[in-house]
């Protein structure tokens, strides 16, 4: 089992044995399933807690129930039931974890193949952030049999093309240190332009990476209670639900890879939506600074740092976006678009967008949709 996991769910069959006196338990770990259970002799167990890779031995002897973890339930001639980490628990706090940090950009990164538990987690993320009124979650999904070099390069170009500042949730610890490490790569500042989260709360996984990882802890340790609440159930020929159970969440362990101590995403972006609704119409570099509630030094600061741009550049960008929204879609004239698009000067309009685009206004309308007129 992973490391953490597999302590934590012995735990938890070890506690419920210590207060249930005709049980007797066997902890055994070897290089094998083989190896675990010819280890065992004589005794041979009624029922066994495992991992997918033991299964294998549970039609020895007389083992007669097993739950297995982390996995779908196995076709075994014995009774058996799955049992997993409550995955959409898990995506929906991950969610709103990065909500309450003011991020409005989201994104996901799946395990290296796609088992249902990645599914899983990855659909309720996505439902929480639509609860919320925000965009969906971009997604990256490894590419089969890349290589460690090839998969880091897509990851790379992937985490540049990412609107910042964006919350990213990785499916588990593993994954989300490969994201941090790929992000030191690209010269991607965490938490300032991205922030990261996983699952499994790997201690020695989160607290090494840089920064230290924010991670879900799932309760594996009331899994392995539950575990052998099920196996005792079934051994005792009681109803045992079909289909595979599953465990909760203990919470989040937040660490430095989402505490964003400046509220830099929280001034980034209530300046972004000053900008968007006020640009237009006068809205100024002073004015987004006075909405976020900071200095003009401090937002130019954390522009730069987080878009790549200053605040006049966004403002700049706002506008011109609006012009060739009206020049493709309406067949306003073109020496009225520049005061809709908060220019007072039309010469001015038609140099920048030039110099932006390539082109004169005009010719973006008529490759665009043959609407002319000036």
């Amino acid at each position: 089992m992973r490391r953490k996991a597999g302590r934590a769910i012995v735990t938890g069959v070890l506690r419920y044995a210590a207060t249930h006196d005709d049980i007797e338990v066997h902890v055994q770990s070897g290089a094998s399933a083989q190896e675990e259970f010819s280890v065992l002799g004589d005794w041979q167990p009624d029922g066994i807690v495992t991992q997918p890779s033991s299964a294998e031995g549970l039609v020895r002897g007389r083992v007669r129930a097993a739950v297995v973890f982390h996995a779908p339930t196995p076709k075994l001639s014995v009774q058996t039931r799955a049992m997993d980490c409550d995955n959409a628990a898990a995506g929906a706090l991950a969610a709103r974890h990065l909500i309450h940090h003011d991020l409005r950009h989201f994104a996901y990164v799946d395990a290296l193949y796609e088992p249902t538990w990645s599914v899983r987690r990855g659909e309720a993320f996505a439902e929480e952030i639509a609860k919320a009124g925000l965009p969906a979650p971009l997604v990256f999904s490894a590419r089969l049999n890349n290589t460690l070099a090839e998969e880091t390069g897509d990851l790379k170009r992937w985490l540049r093309t990412l609107p910042k500042p964006c919350g990213i949730f990785a499916v588990n610890d593993l994954r989300a240190s490969h994201v941090l490490a790929v992000c030191r790569l690209a010269g991607i500042a965490v938490p300032e332009q991205v922030q990261v989260i996983g699952v499994d709360n790997e201690e020695y996984l989160c607290e090494t990476a840089s920064p230290p990882l924010t991670s879900i802890e799932p309760d594996f340790e009331g899994g392995g209670y539950a575990a052998m609440q099920m196996v005792v159930a079934m051994l005792a020929g009681r109803t045992v639900p079909p289909g595979p159970a599953s465990y909760g969440i203990r919470g989040v362990v937040e660490r430095r890879s989402t505490r964003d101590d400046r509220g830099t995403a929280r001034i980034v972006n209530l300046a972004l939506d000053f900008i968007r609704l006020h640009a237009t119409t006068g809205g100024t570099a002073a004015g987004a600074a006075k909405a976020a509630g900071c200095s003009a030094s401090l937002l130019q600061r954390y522009f730069r740092k987080t878009l790549g741009r200053t605040v006049v550049q966004e403002i700049q960008r706002v506008r011109l976006e609006k012009a060739c929204r009206l020049l493709r879609r309406t067949e306003t004239p073109i020496g009225e678009i520049a005061a809709l698009c908060g220019y007072e000067d039309e010469s001015y309009l038609k140099t920048l967008f030039r110099r932006t685009y390539g082109t004169t206004m005009r010719q973006w309308r008529k490759s665009g949709t043959g609407v002319s007129g000036e």
